[in-house]
């Protein structure tokens, strides 16, 4: 049976004299309020009063029509089938030349975490106020509104849209404390911006019919939270400008002041324009993070299981199916996000205890090439386009959660893998048709390498059968690999 996670966040609109019906329901919860309004927990109070009075008059200036942009994903005339090194040259001592550039590390999201979610327990409320309840990565949450006092959007344009944010300015204590409700999910399951984006996409989905209204209340939520976010319009469409410095593929943007602000919603309008207004207000928020530097810490939801088997020995492994729908809502980044991200630690003590043991009296090397005949021999190999229809990166997780992966999803768990077990610097190739790891193992000579930093990273395929460390195929060798730092 499924497990939920029952969270309670008590949401109240009201006019500019609040109803009879909220004044009861708020002043039951008002010590909690004013605790929370004298806090001095910035990290979500980055917009204060004054400030939205300020941003009001912002969004009275004249907004402008900008180009949209689209960077499609990189797809790679990759193997059908798994392929075998086909000559040992692990006995020699190779450089192998990299490109002078290569991908910007992953950006921290610099997340706070809690210990434990303080959850605000129902009070009796007034026939008037309706609950609703959602569902999200396994954590039900219940959510209290008034509908007569919500605002509405009369029309898309920018007028309409100053509108719509005074109107929810007006009520700006109530909303921000539920927004605090809000962000304390965020913080005592661990989630990262991302997660914290779907949550509130979740609400608004429960809060409101219109998909611009939604897209409104989900900019004034990030706005509150102290996200440097926009929104934008083209023609009858909303759109979330989310600015960030990570890569996204797939996905229309426009460029200011070289950033790159990613749209998000606006259902599948792909405008060649959209109208915002220009700059940002104040440069004291935060740019939002795709980096995900732990996984969400779920106690809902049903647990998946899937069997490998290594050395005659089968791991079972077990995932969260809130986690899992986690990972796979997000949108396509590049490379260093995927490298970055770690695996559970349900799985890292399931894979423990396999691993510790066999790697007694090994050096690092030899720890390594263990890591690598695992992944070449247990996870079977499929390209995306077979599995998915299309490119698709993968998470470390994802790749043991999957049936099958490819070359980069692969060098993506085993650089996880080679961190969590050796503890040894390592660093991604990308080549033009291929993807793989390199390893730094001190005092190490011979192997194919790629110098970085001073230091020689030695080639770890886990895409090619029997490949050791130091070994690389032959068809890639003369050409330069792109570096990926994470």
């Amino acid at each position: 049976m499924k497990k939920l996670v029952y969270i309670t966040v008590i949401v109240i609109f009201g006019s500019n004299r609040l109803y009879a019906q909220s004044d009861s329901l708020f002043d039951a919860f008002g010590k909690e309020f004013e605790a929370f309004n004298m806090s001095a927990e910035k990290e979500f109070n980055k917009f204060q009063t004054q400030n939205d009075s300020a941003f009001l008059k912002f969004l009275e200036e004249s907004w402008q029509e900008f180009e949209v942009f689209q960077q499609f994903q990189p797809e790679r005339p990759k193997p059908k089938y798994q392929p075998e090194i086909e000559e040992k040259t692990d006995t020699i001592s190779q450089k192998i030349e990299i490109e002078t550039s290569g991908y910007d590390s992953a950006v921290s999201s610099q997340q706070i975490t809690g210990s434990e979610l303080e959850v605000t327990k129902p009070v009796n409320y007034q026939s008037r106020a309706i609950i609703k309840t959602f569902e999200i990565y396994g954590l039900r949450v219940e959510v209290f509104y008034y509908p007569e006092s919500l605002p509405s959007l009369n029309a898309v344009n920018d007028k309409s849209i100053s509108a719509f944010y005074r109107e929810l300015f007006g009520h700006s204590r109530v909303w921000n404390y539920n927004l605090h409700e809000l962000y304390k999910i965020k913080q005592a399951y661990h989630f990262n911006d991302w997660g914290y984006y779907n949550i509130l996409i979740e609400a608004a989905e429960n809060i409101f019919n219109s998909s611009n209204e939604q897209t409104l209340f989900v900019w004034y939520a990030l706005l509150q939270s102290g996200y440097r976010i926009k929104v934008g319009y083209n023609d009858s469409y909303l759109f979330l400008l989310l600015p960030t410095q990570q890569e996204l593929y797939n996905i229309q943007y426009l460029k200011e002041n070289n950033l790159r602000y990613y749209l998000f919603q606006g259902g599948k309008n792909q405008p060649a324009h959209i109208s915002t207004y220009p700059g940002f207000y104040t440069d004291h928020s935060k740019i939002f993070s795709f980096s995900l530097d732990e996984l969400p810490v779920l106690p809902g939801g049903e647990t998946e299981f899937r069997q490998l088997i290594y050395k005659q020995k089968s791991i079972g492994l077990e995932f969260n199916s809130g986690a899992m729908d986690f990972l796979s809502s997000y949108p396509q980044c590049a490379l260093p996000v995927y490298f970055s991200a770690p695996l559970s630690s349900a799985n890292l003590d399931i894979l423990d205890k396999i691993f510790i043991p066999l790697f007694k009296n090994k050096t690092d090397r030899e720890k390594v090439d263990i890591l690598l005949n695992f992944i070449q021999g247990s996870i079977e190999y499929k390209i995306d386009q077979e599995q998915f229809g299309k490119e698709r990166y993968m998470f470390a997780e994802e790749c043991l959660y999957y049936p099958f992966s490819d070359c980069e999803d692969r060098s993506v768990l085993l650089g996880q893998l080679v961190k969590h077990f050796t503890g040894l610097p390592a660093i991604g190739l990308e080549f033009s048709e291929h993807v793989t790891l390199a390893v730094h193992f001190p005092d190490e000579e011979y192997g194919n390498y790629v110098l970085y930093e001073g230091k020689k990273y030695f080639i770890c395929d886990s895409t090619y059968i029997n490949a050791t460390s130091g070994m690389i195929p032959e068809d890639i060798k003369k050409e330069k690999p792109k570096i990926i730092i994470y």
